[in-house]
């Protein structure tokens, strides 16, 4: 806790984002109004009247393979580019952790082979941060952004050195050119959470750039 404006006591907190389902969101956002979400709007909406430490946000550098692709350049620049404009901001940080490889799928349609890019890692790093700076005392209370379930025994233990967990969660499908997208949250992880907040698309929006 510490004294804000007035005298009063606030409490601190810590805003962690699961880049992969932040990409999500801005898709969904990006499809659905044309927009992108502010990460310093975002932070904003969610830290309130609390004292804002930080908010941490997790990713991986898209694949390239040994030859890459003009594509696969194009997405590595525009994702290093907005990595390093996190850090500019004010308490936030852009955290590079864990890897991308391809993976291959076969097409539900044409049922041809289809390689996609698959994070790995990633979760790993902020289930151990989010432990770490819960037993160190750090915030009191933690925003976790996320709808990966893989997150559970992390909030747990978290909440077990006396912090709270708010988990941020979009439940929504919505159709690009007829073919069903999901963005989801987690049973399970919301209902470890101390509590949960799911974002409609009237709150992505009041979140997105000017």
């Amino acid at each position: 806790m510490v004294y804000g404006e007035g005298g009063y006591v606030t409490s601190k907190i810590v805003i962690l984002i699961d880049g992969g389902y932040f990409d999500n969101l801005n898709y969904y956002l990006k499809h659905e109004k044309g927009k992108k979400i502010s990460l310093e709007k975002l932070s904003k909406k969610i830290v309130g009247n609390k004292h804002h430490l930080r908010t941490k946000y997790y990713n991986a550098y898209p694949y390239q393979s040994d030859e890459p692709t003009e594509r696969e350049k194009k997405g590595y620049k525009g994702a290093q580019q907005f990595f390093y404009s996190i850090n500019r901001f004010k308490n936030h940080e852009f955290v590079n952790m864990g890897r991308v490889k391809p993976k291959f799928y076969e097409c539900p349609h044409c049922k041809k082979g289809v390689r996609k890019p698959e994070q790995k890692g990633v979760d790993v790093g902020l289930a151990l941060d989010l432990v770490k700076m819960a037993r160190k005392k750090v915030a009191d209370e933690f925003a976790l952004i996320s709808g990966d379930e893989d997150f559970t025994a992390a909030v747990e233990m978290a909440q077990e050195e006396l912090c709270n967990v708010i988990v941020y969660y979009v439940h929504a499908v919505y159709y690009v050119d007829g073919e069903e997208h999901g963005i989801y949250g987690s049973k399970k992880l919301n209902n470890m959470a101390s509590d949960r907040v799911k974002m409609d698309l009237a709150f992505l929006e009041s979140c997105a750039m000017d």
